[in-house]
């Protein structure tokens, strides 16, 4: 009896201890589970980049993450003078009982109508608040709360015209005033859609001045205003009126033979390796896709100017004789048949070989580099939008970054790029859009059109 007493006692302890263990392996995997549930991590917001001042429409991104359980709702409220409205609520679906719940990341616009939602000028706050599936909270999750600071400003600047030409040609320049009543972000003058930036001048508060150009293609005037922009995107516009003169253009033909080609395409080949196709087939190229390009590479180079005014008084003419002048209509020919088209866009003159080339202004240069059609060019930056270029050089004497005065000796004259015959092709630009020289070699007309106005 008492061996089969001390038997079942083991028995039964050996049944409890079992249990015991099983009762404490679902305590722990049930407490593992609770703090898996209840886990503390907090969704991360990124709040919107918001400028100094909002205009009257805006868009805001922003984002709101959670890596463990998942978002379960993002609210965006938006208050002003005590009153609140909410432009985003939503509350995500659940979309399993463990694991990720909610979606993890949720990336939203907000548009900001200041006309629509019924906001005054001045600040506003932006509450953006998100809470994820976490049963912590007794089943309220995780909750996170940023605050954004606004402020806007609707109301555009105030813009007076001062000045204007009354009249302008195709390939031609001129200058126009205005008055701005305060500090803005951007200002200038937008014709027939090219802009123009302004600048200030000099001992006039709160008075710009902007340089304008009209292309030598130019039929009419579609669109002239001053427009200044505020840093909240607000547009002030004052429109003007100009009347196009009419211009004569000359026309030439130019016939290719085969000794110029046979002296140019291989300088060309030098820069241009994957040209291909026959001779007068690369010449096509250079004289089409190339002279686009380089049009292009000159017109960027173009965009920042100096706001200073380096120049003064007439632009120097380099003594020679002129052999082709600006917006000649050129003929393209080859053994009779017309192979291409072009505008020859700036002044050709000739002179003995290899003459000294000098800075037509005060300047500062900003290219000098082979370019192309151009061949070793040098441009000039003169401040207020003016620039001027020299090229076919055969030798180039400055770097850019240089500042160089009148007359001051940028190199010589040569027959790199696209030129038969040793000569300097001499450019003026406004703003990257090439005008015709002879205005600014003319003392009386740029004293009376555009330096008057600065002085």
């Amino acid at each position: 009896m008492g061996t089969l007493s001390s038997g079942g006692s083991r028995s039964r302890g050996n049944g409890t201890s079992i249990l015991v263990g099983l009762l404490l392996v679902c305590f722990l995997a049930c407490g593992a589970l609770l703090i898996y549930l209840t886990e503390r991590e907090l969704p991360i917001i990124t709040a919107p980049q918001v400028p100094e001042l909002l205009g009257p429409a805006t868009s805001l991104d922003f984002k709101v993450v959670d890596g463990r359980s998942g978002l379960q709702q993002v609210t965006v409220v938006l208050t002003q003078n005590n009153k609140a409205q909410v432009l985003f609520d939503q509350i995500f679906p659940r979309e399993s009982w463990v694991g990720q719940i909610g979606p993890q990341e949720v990336v939203k616009n907000l548009a900001l109508d200041t006309e629509k939602l019924n906001l005054d000028d001045g600040k506003a706050t932006l509450i953006i608040t998100a809470r994820d599936y976490s049963l912590w909270g007794f089943g309220a999750g995780n909750k996170v709360r940023t605050v954004v600071d606004l402020a806007f400003d609707t109301k555009p600047p105030r813009v007076t015209r001062l000045e204007s030409p009354r009249y302008i040609r195709p390939g031609g320049a001129g200058i126009v005033i205005y008055k701005i009543t305060e500090e803005v972000a951007e200002h200038g003058v937008s014709l027939n859609g090219y802009f123009h930036p302004g600048f200030p001048l000099e001992g006039k508060e709160n008075v710009y001045g902007a340089i304008i150009a009209l292309p030598f293609d130019s039929k009419k005037i579609t669109g002239a205003h001053v427009v200044a922009v505020d840093f909240a995107g607000n547009a002030g516009k004052a429109p003007f009126g100009m009347i196009v003169k009419n211009r004569k253009f000359k026309y030439d033909t130019i016939n290719i033979p085969e000794s110029f080609l046979s002296l140019k395409i291989p300088e060309f080949t030098q820069y241009y390796p994957d040209m291909a196709g026959t001779p007068i087939e690369q010449f096509i190229f250079i004289n089409t896709e190339v002279r686009k390009e380089n049009r292009e590479t000159i017109a960027k180079l173009c965009l920042n100017s100096a706001p200073e005014k380096l120049w003064s008084g007439r632009f120097n003419r380099m003594a020679g004789a002129g052999r082709a002048g600006y917006a000649d209509h050129r003929n393209y020919k080859y053994k009779g048949k017309t192979i291409d088209k072009q505008v020859h866009l700036g002044m050709d003159i000739a002179s003995v070989r290899h003459a000294p080339v000098k800075a037509a202004n005060k300047g500062k240069v900003v290219f000098t580099d082979y370019l192309g059609i151009y061949g070793n060019m040098v441009l000039l930056d003169h401040g207020t939008g003016v620039f001027t270029l020299y090229s076919h050089m055969s030798q180039i004497g400055v770097v850019p970054g240089d500042l160089v005065k009148k007359n001051a000796v940028l190199g010589a004259t040569g027959t790199t790029g696209m030129a038969g015959g040793d000569h300097l092709h001499f450019g003026v630009l406004v703003n990257g859009i090439i005008v015709d020289p002879l205005e600014w070699w003319d003392a009386s007309w740029l004293n009376l059109h555009i330096e008057s106005y600065l002085k």
